[in-house]
């Protein structure tokens, strides 16, 4: 069978790919540590879980408006005037099957066919495939590690072309867990307004940070960027695919004619049980697992570095470690075929993440317990030794 140039041009989600082979090997009796995805080790916050409960047993399952159940959509408003002190009206806020389905409507609201997006390299692997399954372009802002694998005005000028339409920023950002400073931000909002685009912020890592407190929104600058956000990372409510988008209010009809067509809606036992995610109870067990993860990043950042690896980008928020090889390993894909097979450690190659000298980088999820991350590097430096 014939399929088409746009499905061919989505490559496999290699992190994906690594936790297939190592739940593999798990079937056929093999015990492995799994720091290849990004899930955290904790489940939705109790609150949450009682609410679905009673949603189910009480038969509301039928379907929401295409741009989520109202009481949702008020929690989240309200959770950015308590958080950030933005008052943002309900109606511009849109609850999404995850962060995924906030780009796949994104995407042909302000991109047609043929046009481009400035994307991260390294950055999430699934920016890239999107833009490609659209018919758009994707075109590679290669990131430094000397600049923390964040952009500049300098590259977004030299960058944008003549199709460029969008910039997608990440803050923290997927794979190196850094952030985008306040000066730095508001610089990159002009280049793009001068230009005409339009600017996409990923923050679903927001809450995930170092000491607890909320990281800047690029809402703070740019009151007409969209902002995608998840319930994912920092509610830990991975399979529930839920998340949501903060949107200038002229793009709020577009956007809902094609939700409504794209999706129905998202699942509505998700969107009924995540307004309790958005109380004291919730938040308060949300800040305390981002404390927690933190811990954790400074435990593996210690333990690669004792063992040979390098940090040169030190995360400041996300759960991830984007750790250079040490020179006597092979490439990232190779090493992580060999991390599995031989000492039953699942980490995701650089080359997931892009091309810009991915090759000698891995990414590690500290989101485990930490007697498993203990484990890990001292079975991670069998095999360097």
């Amino acid at each position: 069978m014939s399929f088409s140039n746009r499905s061919r041009s989505v490559l496999p989600f290699k992190a994906m790919q690594m936790m297939a082979a190592a739940n593999a090997l798990e079937e056929a009796g093999r015990r492995v540590i799994h720091l290849e995805v990004g899930q955290p080790d904790f489940s939705a916050p109790e609150c949450v879980r009682r609410k679905a409960l009673e949603v189910v047993q009480a038969g509301r399952m039928g379907y929401s408006n295409a741009e989520g159940l109202p009481e949702l959509r008020e929690a989240i408003a309200s959770f950015y005037q308590q958080r950030f002190g933005i008052e943002i009206p309900s109606r511009r806020v849109l609850i999404t099957a995850g962060a995924s389905g906030a780009l796949a409507l994104l995407i042909p609201l302000l991109t047609d066919p043929g046009e481009g997006w400035l994307l991260p390299d390294p950055g999430y692997p699934s920016y890239r495939h999107f833009v490609s399954a659209y018919g758009c372009e994707p075109q590679a802002l290669r990131l430094r590690a000397e600049n923390e694998f964040q952009p500049s005005s300098c590259q977004i000028e030299q960058h944008w072309k003549s199709n460029t339409r969008a910039l997608v920023l990440a803050s923290p950002s997927n794979p190196a867990g850094t952030q985008i400073d306040e000066s730095l931000a508001r610089d990159l909002i002009e280049v793009v307004r001068h230009r005409g685009g339009h600017v996409v912020a990923d923050e679903i890592y927001q809450g995930v940070n170092p000491d607890g407190q909320p990281l800047p929104t690029t809402l703070s600058h740019a009151n007409d960027a969209f902002i995608v956000n998840s319930f994912s990372k920092y509610f830990g409510m991975t399979g529930w695919r839920l998340g949501w988008m903060v949107v200038p209010e002229s793009a709020v009809d577009p956007l809902i004619r094609l939700a409504q067509n794209l999706f129905i809606c998202p699942s509505v036992v998700a969107q009924a049980a995540a307004v309790a995610a958005f109380s004291p109870e919730a938040i308060a067990e949300a800040d305390a697992r981002s404390t927690e993860l933190n811990r954790k990043r400074a435990l593996m950042i210690n333990g690669l570095l004792d063992i040979g690896f390098d940090v040169p980008a030190r995360p400041e928020g996300a759960f991830y470690v984007f750790a250079r090889l040490p020179e006597s390993m092979p490439n990232a894909e190779v090493f992580c075929q060999r991390a599995l097979e031989e000492v039953g450690v699942a980490v995701t190659p650089g080359t997931d993440f892009g091309e810009y000298r991915t090759e000698r980088y891995v990414r590690l999820s500290c989101a485990q317990p930490e007697t498993l991350l203990l484990e890990a590097i001292e079975r991670l430096r069998v095999l360097v030794e």
